[in-house]
């Protein structure tokens, strides 16, 4: 028999040890539903033992519950013969555990099904490999890749498992570093949709040699859809359009009428993007015209299925359409619509400013740089930036004849300011945000920015006040609490399919609702309560997360602080768009700009001023530990501070004894008190050879709750006199000196760790952002948190993992770090971690990265500490050195 088959063997035998729990949990949840199929009398009856059923359905119903009942008690499980299986339901942890079994499951049915239909190995365990990532199972993955990753034999379909794992949880560059290794073309051809896009995103236009190589060999032919697709999205953000055309249109051409049709749809939208498709066709222009743009929503990934954005445009349509004698050329359907739309302009709002003509072009908010800009164009840069484009790249700078006024902006991804994106918005700045969070992340990476607020708060220009007002009733925008009533959803998705003209119009009848039908609007969506609360609604704002980064400045406020947002948006635009129209110079306009915005720069200095970091007292930091009898360093000796979570108890003889094994030097091992009881500790130190465990004093501090936090928060005050101090975790699998990490050149930095080499972990301004997410109802408290984290910052920081690090006490006590962070940690639902992340920022030295391998995100060709915190640890770890 071929190993192909004995592997299938082997996972068809697995399949089957497993299908019997996943049944018993399939029967189990079934249950309920046939019990309601039988009728909810007949469940109260067959409970109690009284009365039958009668009828023929009811008759087919009970047998057929009779059946899953037998099968479920049948099976080992919680419903056994002493539960009662008619009417208890499984235990959400139960559930959940069914569920994974199920995902793993389906991983071997789907090994076991290629083997069987005589698929190679590889490729068969791309499917099963593939399916684990898809159910969330990434220490499942990494397991089993390391393990076929030690054997010569299975060796690249390990590597093709652990690259599926990485791809999903970090950077592209530690799965590439599993895929390049990667010889057998039909484990590349069945992983290619993870295989080349990533290839691409680390080695840019290097990797392109890689895919003419395999369109050339006919590979590309053996794809999937899928794989073309992520393929040539990641080839499209380097600007490999010739490959993307290639890849693409060969793809369309085959695409048969059973084919995926959401791939073809966006294989198809990509085509529209390429040089020579209809995004790039020439804006109508109008010879000695300024041109003006007029914000809308179309990018390569995806196009807005908002109303909400388009309401944005329609608020700032209004601003042109105040001045009477300003007439519009250009865009005809954009021309039409501000004819229809210039019926409507407020009498109080109108000013017959100058004598001028705008040629109209549609401005992409996220695709711009693709677009065939002319040149002085100049528009209102306002809403939500970033949408990164197939989330890997964003579209800043803008097109470089655009002429932004920056105003109302929301910053979404800090992991947008590049320095390249700085260095544009300084110089068009200053910022106008619309949210307080964006004002404290700018100003984090040296952007001049204040607060503007929403431009939506304006919308009430193209709709006059009624009189009488005749609205009633009730509108429901995304509202979570009740469906009475109408109710509408803004997420639209038709509206990709019409054109930008008809959504603005579609967006305008939204408002027109807002100002003419309905007395009051509930809603959890900020771009259906700042319009209708502009044109007058009685509104009732609930968001999921009123901490949400979107909302600073924007909830909680009351009617004055409204109509200042309004007013000064009104106010400034009133300034600026008669300069632009009239043809002033770019040198006259942003200075005027520079100008009017000064008032509200102080003003954003001021209140940013006010939040600052809780701190804990000093002198209560220092009554905790002053009973404590400290450590007193020894020469030549490395001290250990090994933190230990819930379900690492049992982990601590082995790292010290790997510590002992392995220290050049005499060492100390502190563990938090109450880690091990006083008999486990002595019993481990029995066996030492080369060093000593010890218990640190108990300690305790008001509002802190996690014991672990607060040893860790005090370490500087609790080890006074040393010079270094090495943290590691007791889920560390240490593998060579340890006194070699002790050594680390500290230099200025407070500590030494490695950053986080996870996925979405490489800003820290984002994961602050996060942090106040969590804040939930208190967003006064979010919001200060944002201010008083980014004050003082002058640029972003890539996060560190002090799960293993390297201490400088007397710098952390010198920085007042200790006292920062129990504050932190007495004052806000924060982690440690969050905490210190938070107060030392970037102030660390990146440690060499072989000195903590996380094996579900990394390997490593040398180990040196292998970090199994929160991990499965892998029987077969020692292949992680392969």
């Amino acid at each position: 028999m071929t190993p192909g088959r004995n592997a299938a063997d082997r996972y068809l035998s697995k399949g089957r040890e497993l299908v019997k729990p996943v049944v018993h949990g399939i029967a189990r949840r079934a249950l309920p539903v046939v019990e309601r199929a039988s009728g909810t009398k007949y469940v109260r009856e067959r409970a109690t033992g009284a009365g039958k059923s009668s009828g023929k359905p009811k008759k087919i119903a009970t047998e057929t519950a009779r059946a899953y009942r037998k099968l479920a008690s049948g099976l080992h499980g919680a419903t056994a013969e002493n539960t009662d299986g008619w009417t208890v339901a499984p235990s959400t942890r139960e559930v959940d555990a069914k569920a994974r079994q199920l995902a793993r499951l389906k991983a071997h049915a789907a090994l076991s099904e290629a083997l069987t239909q005589g698929s190679s190995f590889g490729p068969a365990v791309v499917k099963a490999g593939r399916s684990l990532v898809a159910a969330g199972h990434l220490a499942d993955t990494v397991s089993v890749g390391l393990n076929l990753r030690s054997n010569p034999s299975t060796e690249e379909a390990g590597r093709v498992l652990l690259g599926l794992a990485y791809q999903r949880s970090s950077d592209p560059e530690v799965a590439w570093a599993q895929f390049e290794k990667i010889e057998d073309r039909e484990i590349i051809v069945a992983a290619a949709e993870e295989y080349y896009p990533t290839a691409i995103d680390t080695l840019g236009h290097e990797a392109l040699p890689l895919l003419e190589s395999a369109d050339k060999a006919g590979e590309t032919d053996k794809w999937s859809a899928k794989a073309v697709l992520r393929t040539a999205e990641s080839a499209f953000c380097i600007d490999a359009f010739d490959q993307v055309r290639t890849l693409v249109e060969a793809r369309l051409d085959r695409m048969g009428d059973d084919a995926d049709s959401a791939v073809r749809y966006e294989l198809n939208r990509m085509r529209d993007w390429l040089p020579g498709g209809k995004h790039l066709e020439p804006l109508p222009t109008t010879a000695g015209k300024r041109n003006f743009g007029v914000l809308s929503y179309d990018q390569p990934g995806i196009r807005s299925r908002n109303i909400g954005d388009y309401i944005q445009t329609i608020a700032s349509i209004g601003h042109l359409l105040r001045y009477e004698n300003l007439s519009f050329t250009g865009d005809n359907g954009l021309t039409d619509l501000f004819a229809k739309l210039r019926q409507s302009v407020k009498e109080e709002r109108k000013y017959g400013g100058p004598e001028a003509e705008l040629n109209l072009v549609e401005v992409y908010r996220d695709g711009n740089v693709y677009q065939d800009i002319p040149e002085d164009t100049w528009y209102i840069a306002f809403g939500w930036y970033m949408h990164d484009i197939f989330g890997k790249s964003f579209n800043i700078p803008f097109h470089p004849n655009l002429r932004p006024i920056l105003l109302s902006v929301f910053v979404r991804y800090p992991e947008m300011l590049t320095p390249e994106a700085v260095a544009y918005l300084k110089k068009y700045g200053p910022v106008g945000c619309r949210d307080w969070q964006s004002v404290a992340v700018l100003r984090a990476v040296g952007v001049p920015a204040f607060f503007s607020g929403c431009l939506t708060t304006t919308v009430d220009t193209l709709f006059p006040t009624p009189s009488p007002d005749r609205r009633s009733g009730t509108l429901r925008v995304d509202w979570t609490k009740d469906n009475k009533g109408p109710k509408k959803k803004q997420t639209v998705t038709a509206i990709r399919d019409k054109s930008f003209p008809e959504n603005l119009e579609l967006a305008r009848n939204w408002v027109a609702d807002y100002a003419y039908k309905y007395k009051q609007v509930l809603t959890s969506r900020l771009h259906a309560n700042l319009p209708a609360r502009s044109v007058g609604a009685d509104v009732e704002f609930e968001p999921k997360n009123k901490s949400d980064s979107r909302f600073g400045g924007l909830i909680g406020i009351n009617e004055d602080e409204f109509d200042a947002i309004r007013n000064g948006i009104l106010d400034k635009l009133s300034v600026l768009l008669p300069l632009i129209a009239t043809g002033a110079s770019v040198d006259e306009i942003y200075s005027k700009w520079v100008e009017i915005t000064a008032d509200d720069m102080v003003a954003a200095d001021d209140y940013l001023a006010t939040a600052h970091l809780p701190e804990a007292d000093s002198a209560a930091v220092a009554a905790v530990v002053a009973a404590a009898e400290k450590p007193t360093p020894e020469n030549n000796v490395t001290d250990i501070v090994m933190t230990v979570d819930k379900g690492e108890q049992a982990l601590v003889a082995s790292a010290v004894n790997a510590i002992d094994g392995r220290t050049s030097t005499r060492y100390r091992v502190w563990l938090p008190a109450g880690a091990l009881d006083p008999t486990h500790i002595d019993d481990i130190a029995s066996h030492l050879t080369n060093g000593t465990i010890r218990a640190l004093p108990p300690v305790t501090f008001p509002g802190v709750t996690n014991s672990n936090d607060l040893v860790q928060a005090l370490l500087p005050e609790l080890f006074p006199d040393h010079e270094r101090l090495v943290v590691i975790p007791a889920a560390a699998e240490v593998r060579t000196d340890i006194a070699e990490l002790a050594a680390t050149d500290l230099d200025e930095a407070l500590l030494a760790a490695k950053h986080d080499v996870r996925k979405n972990r490489s800003s820290g301004l984002t994961l602050m952002r996060r942090t106040a997410s969590a804040f939930g109802d208190d967003h006064v408290g979010a919001l200060k948190y944002v201010f008083a984290s980014h004050a003082e910052m002058n640029d972003d920081f890539a996060p560190f993992d002090p799960q293993i690090a390297v201490l400088n006490p007397s710098a952390l006590r010198e920085d007042g770090v200790t006292q920062r962070v129990i504050g932190l940690l007495s004052e806000v639902t924060i982690s440690f971690v969050d905490a210190l992340l938070t107060v030392v920022r970037g102030r660390y030295a990146d440690r060499d990265g072989d000195w903590n391998v996380r094996a579900q995100w990394e390997t490593s060709a040398d180990p040196k500490i292998v970090n199994w915190r929160g991990q499965t640890r892998h029987y077969g770890h020692m292949a992680l050195s392969r």
